[in-house]
């Protein structure tokens, strides 16, 4: 197996849209799924249950124990600079980049807790994370189709080898 590519981007990027398409062709772990299934409890349940340090600690294990093609990461897995760091040592980083008006857009109906904290709150996170997305090998802009995005990562991950 290639070196993974980690998938990175704020709430509303498409990660989850363009996981269905790299499926169709290559090994994809969503790191969200991963955890649920690891912790037995839905990601918000934890959050409520045991906060947000404990989550980051899980999330920060789970990505140093899963393989594949593509690793589809939660919007903050920035948040500790240690995560980037792994990344950058143990494979490529891909950005999904979006204004915030659009991602905004895409989610501001959703059922996400964060959503739930309003406009001005979720635009403050995106704000705080977005230099931390800047630290990808690669950005690429989430406005193009899923199909787009997934056919552009498979040229750059063939290129990889």
């Amino acid at each position: 197996m290639t070196r993974p590519f980690y998938i990175i981007g704020f709430m509303g990027t498409g990660k989850s849209s363009l996981k269905r398409y790299l499926e169709k062709s290559n090994h994809v772990i969503d790191l969200d799924e991963a955890l649920e299934r690891h912790l037995g409890m839905s990601l918000p349940a934890y959050f409520a249950r045991h906060g947000e340090s404990s989550f980051r600690a899980e999330e920060t294990a789970m990505l140093r124990n899963v393989h594949a093609d593509y690793i589809v990461t939660g919007g903050g897995i920035v948040e500790r600079s240690e995560n980037i760091e792994w990344m950058r040592r143990h494979g490529r980083i891909v950005a999904l980049e979006l204004p915030f008006e659009l991602c905004w857009g895409r989610i501001k109906d959703s059922d996400r807790p964060l959503v739930q904290l309003g406009k001005r709150s979720v635009e403050a996170l995106y704000e705080r994370r977005r230099p931390l997305y800047a630290y990808a090998d690669v950005t690429i802009d989430a406005s193009l189709s899923s199909e787009a995005i997934a056919c552009e990562l498979d040229r750059l991950k063939e290129e990889d080898r």
